[in-house]
């Protein structure tokens, strides 16, 4: 298809993303709910949440749009992996509204994760650092369900400041329709730029201060979104998986530090918390609205290397190498404020 069609999808997911968000706010729409502010959160105020229902309604109609446009049945995507992806928006829905338990989020999530891995996975031999592994079903499934499952949870972890998911999704998504362009697989580059088109349209009701937030609803299906775009890229179009590493690189290693690190203090993992390196900034007297710059120009410089690496996978360590400089960086920034800050508190 031309460049026209991408710049129409974008285009037209993001004003209807605003619109269905507008109208959604305008009449106080029961599909939104409220997020009460709470000791563990960063909001001194009730908001709305569940702004991801107009971005995936945006996505799903502009991907029946572009497939009756193509006049084929090669979706690049497979039925199963479409009504997990489906129940995943359905249980965040109804975590949103009526707060599930951890143990039914947890066999829900796994078993939609499993369905969506299952559906998501390609015999492309699996490329890291250059070095091309003919692994197993079986192992490429099990690695493929953990990552699923991290990813979904994790983007729940990091869509706690105004912005922040938002920016990291529309930065990822524009960096995967310019991958999957490359690779001749036009319907998923579609998609994607369907998305970012959709993340410009939420980000003006998200940036600082927000006037809605994601909900589950629309964290756990982004985090979703991604984990099977990267297994999709590395599975069956034979992308470098470390690009896909470096290119959520952000909020997987914000998220996995600080797993790593409250595991090793003996603390409840599932609990509520404002122990990541971002929630450290604006304790410390960021604003929302900086500490989105700083994730959206490190997500950005990430996207660029990862870019990099499915250009050249020869070189994918020495990329690999500058991302996570780059991201031990914001790990010492976010610390060294912090600390600063919780001396002159002290003294």
């Amino acid at each position: 298809m031309s460049g026209g069609i991408y710049l129409i999808i974008l285009l037209g997911s993001g004003v209807t993303t605003g619109l269905v968000l507008e109208w959604f706010l305008r009449t106080d729409s029961v599909l939104l709910s409220k997020d009460e502010p709470s000791s563990r959160g960063l909001h001194d105020h009730v908001v709305p949440r569940g702004g991801g229902l107009a971005i995936f309604g945006c996505v799903a109609v502009a991907g029946v749009m572009v497939h009756l446009l193509q006049g084929t049945k090669n979706v690049d995507l497979d039925l199963l992996a479409i009504v997990s992806l489906t129940g995943i928006g359905v249980m965040g829905f109804l975590d949103d509204r009526f707060n599930l338990g951890v143990g039914l989020r947890l066999i829900a999530g796994l078993t939609l994760t499993t369905l969506l891995a299952v559906g998501s996975i390609g015999d492309q031999s699996i490329v890291v650092f250059g070095q091309a592994f003919d692994w197993s079903f079986g192992v490429v499934l099990l690695a493929g369900v953990i990552g699923l499952f991290w990813l979904m949870n994790l983007f729940n972890f990091m869509d706690g400041a105004d912005g922040v998911a938002g920016v990291q999704s529309l930065i990822a998504s524009g960096a995967l329709a310019i991958w999957f362009a490359g690779s001749g697989q036009e319907f998923l580059a579609l998609l994607n730029v369907g998305l970012a088109g959709a993340c410009l349209g939420f980000l003006w009701f998200n940036w600082a201060p927000a006037r809605v937030f994601l909900g589950d609803v629309g964290s756990l299906v982004l985090g979703a979104w991604f984990g099977v775009m990267s297994l999709i890229g590395v599975s069956q179009s034979g992308l470098p998986i470390e690009a896909f590493l470096i290119l959520l690189g952000v909020f997987v290693f914000d998220a996995t530090l600080t797993l790593v690190h409250r595991l090793l203090k003996r603390k409840r993992i599932t609990q509520a918390h404002r122990e990541h390196l971002y929630q450290k900034l604006i304790l410390a007297g960021w604003g929302h609205g900086k500490v989105a710059v700083l994730i959206g120009t490190m997500a950005f410089v990430a996207a660029v290397l990862a870019t990099l690496v499915v250009w050249n996978p020869g070189h994918g360590l020495w990329f690999f190498l500058v991302a996570l400089v780059m991201l031990l960086g914001y790990a010492r920034l976010a610390i060294r404020v912090s600390t600063k800050i919780s001396r002159r508190a002290a003294n």
